[in-house]
């Protein structure tokens, strides 16, 4: 299997990379807006015959410094970085971040990665960018240690919804709309589907037993929970177990995924909040350990409780033809955008 280049130590970085443009940040979600800001790494990198490069951090610095209740994550490790790669660029170097690591000075944390770890020749950052202890550093400080160590520095302009300039995307911004279920504003911030992944877990097993079987992700999956309520979407299942190996693959397949407590069911016992995707169609879904990937198109409606288990059954199912509809317009709507 070839080794993704991804390096969490500057003493990682292979010689054979060469010199750098590197982008520094969190790139949580790896959003439009970062997107932009990697789009013209590249296009530096390329004028000056250099490897694009993103410099980032693992916790998020605020999980270290603050709560991390106070910021969850929109995706998780391994999607960051993955993502990253994805937009076009040579590598990562992934650092993870402790309150020693956060001591480094402005000038030390340039001096250690950019300059001998990366080996940089240009950076690229957003004119409110900081770093170093308590933040001490600036887009002007960063310009100072460019002159002395022989770099230069660009600044990226932000990107709004009509593109440079208007206004800017941020991860904040996504995570409010996530949070209140407007799924389809985050997937226009974010340029993609919003995902959340785990591995397939033992659920109650009620859906099964009323004809819905469905996926049971975790209580801690990679990607951050939109808000109570059913969604259309789509589930992607990759085998772990070597034993499921040859199985027909599910990829993209339409799902109605259901997020929330099951309160018709509250009186069974303890609360507990849940992921879990019907997927339409004949599919097995015993696959547990395997990993699912959940993509999120529409919020349908919020979580009720309700009075019977034949009512419910009924709402499931009225859920299953409103997933089908709202997938159908979607791709309609994709095909004559195409």
């Amino acid at each position: 299997m070839t080794r993704l280049p991804i390096w969490h130590s500057a003493l990682e970085v292979p010689a054979e990379l060469g010199e750098t443009a590197v982008s520094i940040g969190n790139y949580d979600g790896v959003h439009r807006g970062h997107r932009f800001v990697l789009d013209q790494l590249r296009r530096h990198a390329e004028a000056r015959s250099l490897s694009p490069v993103a410099l980032t951090f693992w916790p998020h610095p605020r999980h270290v410094m603050g709560s991390p209740e106070a910021t969850p994550l929109l995706t998780g490790h391994e999607d960051r970085d993955r993502l990253l790669l994805l937009a076009g660029l040579h590598g990562v170097l992934d650092l993870e971040f402790t309150l020693d690591f956060a001591q480094h000075s402005p000038e030390e944390f340039v001096r250690i990665f950019l300059v001998e770890g990366l080996r940089a020749k240009c950076v690229v950052l957003g004119e409110d960018a900081l770093f170093g202890r308590a933040n001490a550093g600036n887009i002007d400080t960063m310009r100072e240690l460019g002159e002395k160590y022989g770099f230069e520095v660009v600044t990226a302009p932000d990107l709004g919804p009509e593109g440079a300039g208007t206004g800017r995307i941020s991860s904040s911004g996504i995570r409010r709309d996530l949070l209140a279920g407007d799924v389809r504003a985050a997937n226009e911030a974010l340029g993609r589907l919003h995902t959340v992944t785990d591995e397939i877990h033992h659920g109650f097993r009620r859906g099964r037993e009323l004809g819905f079987p469905t996926a049971n992700l975790g209580p801690r999956p990679q990607g951050l929970i939109p808000a109570d309520g059913v969604y259309a979407g789509y589930a992607t299942v990759t085998a772990q177990d070597p034993s499921h190996a040859g199985d027909e693959p599910l990829a993209g397949a339409p799902a109605t995924i259901s997020i929330g407590t099951n309160p018709t069911f509250e009186a069974d016992g303890e609360p507990r909040r849940t992921v879990e995707a019907y997927v339409l169609g004949d599919h097995d879904l015993h696959l547990y350990g395997d990993t699912v990937r959940l993509e999120f198109v529409e919020f349908q409606r919020p979580t009720l409780k309700f009075d019977s288990i034949d009512a419910l059954v009924e709402q499931m199912a009225e859920d299953v033809e409103v997933t089908r509809r709202t997938l159908e317009a979607e791709r309609s709507r994709s095909d004559l955008g195409s």
